[in-house]
């Protein structure tokens, strides 16, 4: 698309100068059977405040461009692009609008990085955001008056009342379509309304990234076909369950995309609400870059790099974090946005990082996010504001710039990895390129090498039935092996098979609150029953299955992760791709336990060194301590709530032990009676794990 016009650009599009520059495009008046008449109209934001329009659209499919007059020249634009121009044009006067597709110079990426990285401000100074989701169907014109019936003050309210400060509680009783009591139309209606709003939500619109920044920004939304601003939220709202739910079997086709689409508009939502608190009402939410991106692989992106820049432009502060430009490949600028977040200690990113979420062979170092993940059985740990496995995080506003340097260093020339380059990567020169050479320092306070993994749980076929055969077969085969464990009880003094039933779970239930294994011994049994009998009722909306299943498939247990146990005897869930061998470690300040792969020292060398150690020297650093790959994040039971952490610094925990130091824990912890642990208020059988816990560095390629 940036080369359709290159040919006219130089003569179509003169040099932006002055101070917030921007072109906007004027759409001369015509009735529907005329051409298209338009030209571009350079100004600066500040001249140009309040008299213009910003447009949201999907760019679409590059195929069948259409051509229109802008000026003296034709100009090639997407299909999507041309018909939203043909929809906001007036019959009787002309209309200033804002549209990236043609007010930017699509030819010069210096042109895009300088407007890209103005573009939250010319959202917030445009008159009104027109938002145009394609032409209406029967299904947007079924859930467009659906959602116009619906009392947009009382949703809105309800929305700010479940999702601020203190009232997370109360999002359980939000009102939900599926929920009889919250709609009131006829049976045989109601399927065809839940489908036509399902489609929707479906439409393309909903999962581009930009959307994020377009529909945040701007005070006013207006929608085609003309609506309330409030209204494409509404239906969003009102299909967002409460907490996991059994979707209807009629609306599970493309229900991942659906899910994704009404977290989208929900985080939208949320910064609408933070930016006119004016007209929303006080609020406690914050919005930190660091929190933005974190799921931003749910959306849709022509560039990768957009991904960053769409999500950042939400937030005052986006210059700290990065600087727009085109030039610099996607996984340089991943990996340096990761870098600044390491160096400020806020951890949150590698949710999004490790090789579970990346190709094969990638050039990003396995502790650098793939913000366009979305591999299949990448299941990201939906977490409790109870998990501190590696002790409390922080939110990053802005990045560290302690005087102690970055965690980040160059590998030494026997690690330098090698990866295959795109041509994008090979012509860079950017300094910032040695990064994807590099290698992250962790400060790990457990460790702990996974000895059994349970069977990956793969049905092509995707039916139910089959399904639902290899999960029981696994979770049998489960409980064979942990009873075979030779253990009194588990670290934190649940039976084992209780512990192996809530790792499952991952110790919540299905509104992600943090339960104890009464709430195992009380539910597990009619799941089972239920589970071996083919889950009956599945599909079906009005049926309220054991209550355990939504925990079950809350946690992505047997699906998207395999259990583990580890030599000394912690239970996991960890992702797909880990194999017995790999470790088991826990990050501070990290909520969530990862998944390491160490990897093998570097081929030997027959040609002596020309400078080796002095005798009695240890080796190196450099050449001797291990380095690993971050495969993913993983949950171990009983290891969530900063137990690592304050048992370490209870008994002074040293990794690798000497007997000496081994047995001065021992001899504190008084065979799990020692006074310690009432102070903890933990079980002494956590002192079975002393020799994995203690502080040391740990070096991620």
């Amino acid at each position: 698309m940036d080369k359709w016009n290159a040919e006219i650009a130089s003569y179509l599009y003169q040099p932006l100068e002055g101070d917030l520059p921007l072109r906007l495009l004027l759409i001369h008046p015509g009735k529907p059977e005329e051409p298209l008449k338009t030209e571009l109209v350079p100004t600066s934001l500040d001249e140009a405040q309040g008299s213009y329009d910003a447009t949201s659209y999907t760019w679409g499919s590059p195929e069948n461009p259409e051509l229109i007059r802008c000026g003296n020249h034709e100009l090639w634009v997407q299909r999507n692009a041309f018909h939203m121009i043909l929809d906001l044009r007036s019959p009787d006067e002309p209309r200033k609008v804002w549209i990236d597709a043609v007010c930017i110079n699509q030819c010069s990426l210096d042109e895009r990085a300088a407007q890209v990285a103005i573009m939250h401000h010319i959202y917030r100074r445009a008159r009104a955001t027109w938002v145009w989701m394609g032409p209406p169907d029967e299904h947007s014109s079924a859930a467009m008056a659906y959602a116009a019936s619906l009392d947009a003050d009382k949703f809105v309210g309800e929305f700010s009342y479940c999702q601020f400060g203190s009232n997370w509680s109360r999002f359980a009783e939000k009102s939900y379509f599926f929920d009889p009591s919250s709609i009131d139309v006829d049976g045989g209606r109601f399927r065809d309304l839940a489908v036509a709003i399902v489609a929707f939500l479906n439409r393309p619109w909903f999962s581009r990234v930009w959307i994020q920044q377009e529909a945040s920004l701007c005070r006013n939304g207006i929608s085609r076909p003309r609506s309330a601003a409030q209204i494409p939220a509404l239906p969003v709202w009102i299909m967002c369950p409460r907490y996991t739910e059994t979707w209807p079997d009629y609306i599970q086709d493309q229900l991942s995309r659906t899910i994704n689409n009404i977290q989208a508009v929900r985080i939208i939502q949320k910064a609408r609400h933070y930016h006119f608190q004016d007209v929303y009402g006080p609020t406690e939410i914050v919005l930190s870059f660091e929190g933005l991106v974190i799921d931003v692989s749910r959306y849709e992106a022509t560039d990768p790099r957009d991904r960053i820049y769409a999500m950042g432009n939400i937030i005052a502060d986006s210059s700290q974090w990065f600087k727009v430009d085109y030039r610099i490949p996607w996984q340089v600028l991943y990996t340096d946005v990761a870098r600044r977040f390491l160096d400020a200690g806020a951890l949150r990113f590698l949710t999004n990082a490790g090789r579970a979420h990346q190709e094969a062979g990638t050039a990003l170092p396995s502790w650098a996010p793939d913000y366009r993940s979305k591999k299949e059985g990448a299941h990201m740990i939906s977490g409790t504001p109870l998990w501190k496995a590696g002790g409390a995080s922080h939110n990053a506003f802005i990045p560290h710039t302690k005087a102690s340097g970055s965690k980040v260093s160059q590998l030494p020339k026997g690690r330098k990895r090698q990866f295959p380059m795109s041509d994008e990567l090979k012509n860079f020169r950017g300094p910032e390129k040695s990064l994807l050479q590099s290698f992250a320092s962790f400060k790990c306070l457990m460790s702990d090498e996974i000895i059994y993994v349970s069977d990956v749980v793969d049905n092509e076929s995707g039916d139910l039935e089959t399904n639902i055969a290899l999960i029981i077969e696994s979770i049998k085969k489960d409980i064979a092996y942990v009873e075979t464990l030779d253990a009194p009880a588990y670290i934190n003094g649940d039976t084992l098979l209780n512990a192996y039933k809530m790792t499952l779970i991952m110790s919540c239930d299905s509104q992600q609150e943090v339960v104890r294994s009464d709430y195992i011994r009380t539910h597990w049994d009619e799941w089972w029953k239920w589970y071996e009998q083919g889950c009956p009722g599945y599909w079906d909306a009005n049926f309220k299955p054991p209550v355990l299943n939504l925990s079950f498939e809350s946690s992505g247990a047997a699906k998207v992760f395999r259990f583990a146990v580890t030599k000394h005897g912690y239970f996991c869930l960890v992702p797909k791709i880990v194999q017995v061998g790999d470790e088991i470690a826990i990050f501070h300040p990290y909520e969530l336990a990862v998944v390491l792969r160490r990897l093998p020292p570097p081929p030997t060398t027959t040609t002596p060194q020309k400078q080796g150690p002095k005798q009695g020297q240890k080796p190196t650093n450099a050449t001797q301590d291990p380095y690993f790959e971050l495969l993913g994040d993983a949950y171990v039971h009983g290891m969530m709530e900063n137990e690592a952490r304050c048992i370490s610094d209870e008994f002074n925990c040293r990794f690798e032990p000497t007997q000496a130091q081994l047995d001065k824990m021992l001899k504190a912890s008084d065979g799990g009676r020692g006074e310690a642990w009432a102070t903890l208020d933990l079980s002494g059988h956590y002192e079975r794990i002393f020799e994995t816990l203690g502080p040391r560095t740990v070096r991620l390629v």
